[in-house]
């Protein structure tokens, strides 16, 4: 009997050990925390639009969260992660704004199978942190370019490129997604200009 009580106390606190040994993953979120209001007047609003995924490097496919050291080092943070991957959620911002701006009749994600005068085409090109070669300050790049064609011939109707560098204040996955949500959210305020002008 004595041996048995033993051997479950053995168990219950070798199974304690091991789980406090793996810290808990944190979540961070690609967010620009904008909201717009529909332009009074548009030139496209009898016209529907689909938006294509984002085009982007794998690594932004991807729920982990990288950020380069130096010229040429990159590293993953071990103990943070995105919730949803910045292909994704930038998409779904951008699809967001589009709705928020009224500019066209309707607008479709890309897996909708309804038919649709234009299509735009995003390229996420930057959307990393950096820290220089001594570890001692940090800043984030965000460039996505935009592509407005005619969804039956193709034609590029407009395209422009959006680029934002934000320094970071503290030097951590937080202080980089705290950049990166900044940058975004500037960069999505100069799209949002260049759609409405667009649509004048």
């Amino acid at each position: 009997m004595i041996k048995i009580v033993l051997i479950v106390l053995s168990v219950v606190l070798f199974s304690g050990c091991v789980a406090t040994t793996t810290p808990p993953m944190n979540e961070f979120r690609v967010n620009s925390n904008l909201s717009f209001s529909a332009l009074s007047e548009s030139q496209c609003n009898k016209k529907s639009l689909k938006v294509a995924q984002a085009f982007s490097a794998n690594s932004l496919k991807s729920l982990k969260m990288k950020y380069a050291y130096g010229q040429n080092k990159q590293f993953v943070y071990s103990q943070s992660q995105w919730a949803l991957s910045p292909n994704q959620a930038i998409t779904s911002e951008i699809i967001n704004l589009l709705k928020d701006l009224e500019l066209f009749s309707s607008v479709q994600i890309a897996k909708s199978k309804s038919r649709n005068n234009m299509l735009l085409e995003i390229s996420i090109d930057k959307f990393m942190q950096h820290f220089s070669a001594d570890g001692s300050s940090s800043y984030v790049n965000v460039e996505i370019s935009f592509t407005l064609l005619d969804n039956a011939s193709k034609k590029i109707f407009a395209t422009k490129t959006f680029k934002q560098r934000s320094d970071v204040e503290i030097l951590s996955a937080d202080g980089g997604v705290e950049a990166l949500n900044t940058a975004l959210r500037t960069v999505l305020l100069g799209s949002s200009i260049w759609f409405e002008d667009i649509c004048r």
